[in-house]
């Protein structure tokens, strides 16, 4: 009679029992490894509770933390362009060219604020096609990873300058 530990090893070290174990049980603990906790088990018929996204801080506290970076530009430019409205009673778009005109209409630094419109479009662009995963990129030569940096870092100084702006213009959330 053959004891189980032999029986086991004869099928651990078989190519064709052992090879597919070894696999299974390697992407078992990798998958398992990759995955944090997840939510909470629920019922059938129980729902998941719905995100706040009645007002826009909400929606861009969420565009953040799902890393929707579109839905955040979005917003971004929805405030910059209440806050010219409100101020001026002219939009983005229609801020004058000539710096004597915009002056006349009470426009604080048009051609800052027409550079923050082609900011924020050209962010916008950026990260549809990252939060796509298109290779029809600009930067096609970095990684997904490595342009995902770079667009945070010109992010992060697009909003500051837009901060900047909604500051001026007197801009209260």
């Amino acid at each position: 009679m053959v004891d189980a530990p032999t029986i086991l090893l004869g099928l651990v070290t078989d190519p064709r029992v052992g090879l597919p174990i070894l696999l299974l049980a390697g992407a078992t603990v990798a998958w398992v490894a990759s995955h944090p906790g997840s939510e909470p088990r629920r019922h059938r018929s129980e729902a998941s509770a719905p995100e706040p996204d009645a007002d826009p801080v909400s929606r861009t506290y969420l565009a953040v933390r799902r890393e929707a970076y579109s839905s955040l530009l979005v917003e971004t430019h929805v405030r910059l362009d209440r806050a010219l409205l409100a101020r001026t009673g002219r939009r983005l778009r229609d801020i004058p060219w000539r710096a004597s005109a915009a002056k006349t209409l009470g426009v604080p630094d048009a051609k800052a604020l027409r550079a923050s419109l082609r900011g924020l479009e050209s962010l916008y662009l950026w990260s549809v096609r990252l939060e796509t995963a298109s290779l029809l990129r600009w930067d096609f030569w970095r990684s997904i990873e490595a342009s995902r940096v770079q667009f945070r870092i010109r992010l992060a100084a697009q909003l500051q300058l837009v901060d900047h702006q909604l500051r001026r213009l007197g801009y209260v959330p």
